[in-house]
């Protein structure tokens, strides 16, 4: 748990150097009619966590949220149990289903049966599978790894792959593997393979996984005094790429991306873009020594990555955390995130470089590091056209109260919110 909480206030500080600066005084903005509800309550304040989760899937045209509640009985590291939400078309949300593992990310194949990634200590890689379609009563564990620091992405076709480090080892250059775990939903059958990162530990692993083939975003998961003389000393700068064209022969390759002596990176989300190629959000600060380095802003990106791995980067100048990439059905791109205001923003982009910008009113109340969308790319499902669905989560006190300074947090709330691109504006 303290490893959790320290990489959340860690990308939290580096989250907020990301933040203000827009293209206008954010009290002119146009803004976007949003919907924004509250999923849940009573929830774990470590329910968001990680750049490369998922917390909401979209089937059938119903919406389902997953995530985790402190449990003082649960048998696990981190004393928590999870839950489900519901949200029909026209509905409310509704809790509907409670889970004795602590869900950390939630997937969906094509025949409606959810894979719950629920890692019960930081040596383990937990997942768990549904019996028959939407029934939450019954889950089987069909896989067990070695290593909490992972990453998780369903095909179309139904398969699955999870990606985990091979051994907890966190010293920085001490050489550590990757483990791939893939199923094939075909013959139902498991095949493992694996590959070394030079670095250490990875674990923070964004999926593309397409029938055999995938495509990996690593993050850097490691303990390293000389670049982070702070204790406990933790550092997420490095960031590999990984491909794999047959997993059931498991034969990799994979290559470093961004790998500064110094510095700070903050993935934020993945996707294929139209294109065929993948599309990476981030922030990025690098340089050659721990001043030059921490004397940098923190920067935001998108990165195009091509099958053989080759990237193409682009520097948005857009200064936002939490930020996901949205294509409309016409083609025109966009980035919604967290802006100075607290709300969130859209920005419509022209060449990856921002046109004009919304404000979306209320969303203030999603306010956890990361925030999640509809990704079918990812983690299966449907999306919703143009009109986008986000979930973050609010943290409150005993009461359900905002703490006051210096107050901790007690609990956590899911919010959700709903709007439309403006895409006829164009």
């Amino acid at each position: 748990m303290k490893q959790r909480i320290i990489r959340s206030l860690s990308t939290a500080i580096l989250a907020a150097a990301c933040l203000g600066g827009n293209l206008v005084n954010a009290e002119s903005l146009p803004t976007i009619p949003t919907t924004v509800e509250r999923v849940g309550e009573n929830l774990s304040t470590g329910v968001i966590h990680g750049w490369q989760t998922n917390h909401l899937l979209m089937y059938r045209g119903v919406l389902y949220a997953g995530g985790r509640v402190d449990d003082p009985s649960a048998q696990n590291t981190w004393k928590c149990s999870g839950a489900y939400f519901r949200r029909k078309p026209g509905g409310k949300w509704e809790r509907i289903a409670a889970v004795p593992q602590p869900t950390y990310m939630i997937l969906i194949g094509p025949d409606g049966r959810v894979w719950d990634v629920t890692p019960s200590d930081y040596a383990k890689t937990e997942i768990l599978h549904m019996r028959r379609p939407l029934y939450f009563g019954r889950f089987e564990m069909p896989y067990c790894g070695t290593n909490a620091y992972l990453g998780a992405s369903v095909s179309p076709e139904g398969n699955f792959l999870v990606m985990h480090a091979e051994v907890p080892e966190m010293e920085a250059f001490k050489p550590n593997a990757i483990v791939a775990a893939f199923y094939e939903q075909a013959t139902g059958k498991w095949h493992k393979s694996r590959f070394v990162t030079p670095e250490g530990r990875y674990g923070y692993i964004g999926i593309i996984l397409r029938g055999r083939k995938a495509l990996a975003v690593l993050n850097s998961a490691l303990a390293d005094p000389k670049a982070v003389p702070e204790p406990p000393h933790y550092s997420w700068r490095h960031v590999r790429l990984a491909r794999c064209d047959d997993l059931t022969r498991g034969e990799w390759t994979n290559k470093g991306f961004l790998m500064p002596e110094y510095g700070d990176t903050t993935l934020q989300d993945l996707i294929e873009g139209p294109d065929g190629s993948a599309y990476l959000s981030y922030g990025y600060r690098g340089g050659s020594t721990l001043e030059d380095a921490r004397s940098r802003p923190m920067l935001h990106y998108i990165a195009r990555i091509k099958d053989d791995l080759s990237t193409h980067v682009f520097a948005t100048g857009i200064n936002a955390s939490a930020t996901r990439i949205l294509v409309s059905r016409k083609g025109d791109w966009y980035l919604v995130g967290r802006a100075s205001d607290g709300d969130l923003h859209l920005w419509d982009l022209r060449h990856f470089k921002p046109v004009k910008e919304y404000d979306l009113p209320a969303t203030d109340k999603l306010e956890g590091y990361m925030i999640h969308t509809l990704d079918p790319d990812r983690f299966g499902g449907e999306d919703d056209g143009d009109t986008i669905h986000v979930v973050s989560a609010r943290y409150v006190n005993d009461k359900g109260e905002k703490p006051a300074a210096g107050e901790k947090a007690t609990k956590a709330e899911l919010w959700w919110a709903r709007f439309e691109l403006p895409a006829a504006s164009r």
